[in-house]
């Protein structure tokens, strides 16, 4: 309970710190960031019927997501510390913000150059530049927190993978005295046959243990699961409300990659830090499997029969698809993030087809270039 608190402790200290930068961005800004963030409501009181509010608001929305995320994240991530993880590569989540820092601030300055290349005025440029002096530290915080979430996923699985791993090798144990058992001599008192439904007996319990490392897998990808989930539920807020209207041009398409990118990330982490084992587990299974099948001469179907099932069984979740079937359980997991992927594609090129067509503000006076 102490780590969670001094996480969530860390969690809200970045929250606050992004909040105030991005108000302070915003108020340097003055009206330069209309139309670049504001969102834009129908209703009276501006002309042509639509009136707009400060993309400040939008955004502190935004924010305020992330940092639940992150907190939610905390809570699924038990066996991970923030606060340990920072301590232990303080040196290179330093590198990785100076770095994120440096890509940010690049990015801006070219935002100046082609506003001043473009005829903006003078007060326009300054504007801009002062906003993004600012607004900069708020998008490295705001990095931080998916950074965050990053590490915690990835330390709770390479917690979880440990304890996967001495799962499978208690599974690869029985399948082991099994073929001892079948392959050794019959004792005095016993037959052939005997040996065999022993063996079976040590196979039916690896059998069993696989099963259940396959449920363990289950549990332990439900928070990454839990995350893409976070992550559509944003990405449709923002695209089924008028908070889209914050986005223009490539910034939806940054908007996706920085949502999902992060997702696919970690994915792949996990992949690497759980296929290898899964896979030495079911190729040792099948091995021992293989080398104590049930002779004809034992006159007992039954026995040949169970053994041909489980030899097939394994062999068909030994692949990358077997792995994602298990994971993925009755396939809901991976339903999500299809569907999420589907619908952030659509919406790219839906945003592409808007930003063809020029959105007019509510008035003259609310245009970037007024002083």
């Amino acid at each position: 309970m102490s780590s969670f608190l001094a996480d969530a402790l860390i969690i809200m200290g970045v929250y606050m710190a992004a909040f105030a930068l991005l108000f302070a961005s915003y108020k340097r800004s003055g009206r330069v960031w209309v139309l670049r963030h504001c969102i834009v409501l129908p209703g009276p009181g501006r002309s042509k019927g639509r009136t707009w509010v400060s993309g400040y608001l939008g955004e502190a929305v935004i924010l305020t997501l992330a940092a639940a995320v992150t907190l939610v994240i905390l809570y699924f991530t038990p066996d991970v510390s923030l606060a340990a993880i920072l301590r232990r590569w303080w040196w290179q989540s330093l590198l990785m913000t100076l770095f994120v820092a440096a890509v940010i601030h690049y990015y801006s300055w070219k935002i100046v150059g082609a506003a001043a290349r473009a005829g903006r005025k003078p007060v326009y440029c300054r504007r801009l530049r002062a906003a993004y002096s600012t607004y900069n530290f708020y998008s490295v915080c705001l990095f931080g927190m998916g950074a965050m979430i990053l590490f915690m996923l990835a330390g709770q699985f390479l917690h979880d993978s440990a304890a996967f791993s001495a799962e499978a090798e208690r599974i690869n144990t029985a399948f082991a005295e099994a073929r001892q058992v079948a392959n050794g001599p019959p004792a005095a008192d016993a037959t052939l046959r005997d040996n065999y439904v022993e063996a079976l007996a040590y196979a039916e319990s690896g059998y069993g243990g696989i099963g259940l490392a396959g449920k363990m897998l289950q549990v332990q990808f439900n928070p990454l699961f839990i995350f893409a989930g976070l992550l559509i539920g944003i990405n449709m807020l923002i695209n089924f409300t008028p908070l889209k209207h914050m986005f223009m041009g490539e910034a939806v398409v940054m908007t996706a990659v920085f949502t999902y990118g992060p997702l696919v990330i970690i994915g792949l982490f996990a992949l690497m830090a759980y296929l290898g084992p899964y896979e030495s587990m079911l190729e040792s299974a099948i091995a021992d499997l293989r080398a104590f099948t049930p002779p004809t001469g034992i006159g007992d179907w039954e026995i040949a029969q169970r053994h041909a099932e489980m030899v097939v069984e394994i062999s068909n979740l030994r692949n990358i698809f077997g792995f994602g079937r298990i994971i993925g359980g009755e396939g809901g997991g991976f339903a999500i993030l299809a569907a999420g992927l589907q619908f952030a594609l659509e919406k790219i090129a839906e945003k592409r087809e808007e930003d063809a067509r020029p959105l007019l503000m509510p008035g003259p006076r609310y245009r970037p270039n007024a002083a």
